[in-house]
């Protein structure tokens, strides 16, 4: 077999796989939480019709959308607190895997990225960055943990739904 690259660019890029395959999870836990809660409203949209939940910026908007509906504060702060941190998570995630290397030296395991990032302000941005294999490594080990953490949620949301009904049945004078 041909050598291609170095095995520090090996690991470099092996680290990009293991953040990508990590926050599969994260996803698959929002998609069974959503799945669940769009069973818990019946079938009623809470997000705006024609949107597709698809994008994290929606599932993370129709989490929070709908836990607001459930008058239990240690829940309702725990899903918070969960869906901000993989909010900042996917920050990282998001420049290592929709940014370019525009320089990487042979062998060094680290490279300069830039992003492209849109906004109503300007109609192309440009974030620069620099990244390691060790700092793709650590948001790949931190997105395994929020992986897990998103995927209990999800799981947990089914045993949790006669419950949460009968809290959202309940008036708040109570």
């Amino acid at each position: 077999m041909a050598d291609y690259t170095s095995n520090e660019d090996q690991e470099f890029f092996a680290a990009i796989g293991r953040l990508t395959i990590s926050w599969a999870q994260i996803e698959l836990g929002l998609d069974c939480s959503i799945d669940v809660i769009h069973r818990f409203l019946g079938g009623e949209k809470i997000a705006p019709d024609g949107a597709p939940r698809t994008s994290l910026y929606r599932k993370t908007k129709y989490i929070r959308k709908w836990v607001r509906l459930i008058p239990e504060p240690t829940f309702f702060s725990a899903t918070l607190k969960l869906i901000e941190e993989i909010e900042t998570a996917a920050e990282t995630r998001h420049d290592i895997i929709h940014g370019i290397i525009i320089k990487q030296e042979e062998g060094t395991g680290e490279a300069q990225m830039v992003r492209l990032i849109h906004s109503a302000i300007r109609p192309v941005d440009k974030k620069y960055f620099a990244v390691t294999t060790v700092d793709i490594l650590r948001a790949a080990v931190e997105a395994g943990k929020l992986g897990t953490r998103s995927l209990n949620m999800g799981t947990g949301l089914q045993d949790l739904l006669p419950v949460l009904a009968e809290i959202a049945k309940k008036p708040d004078s109570e």
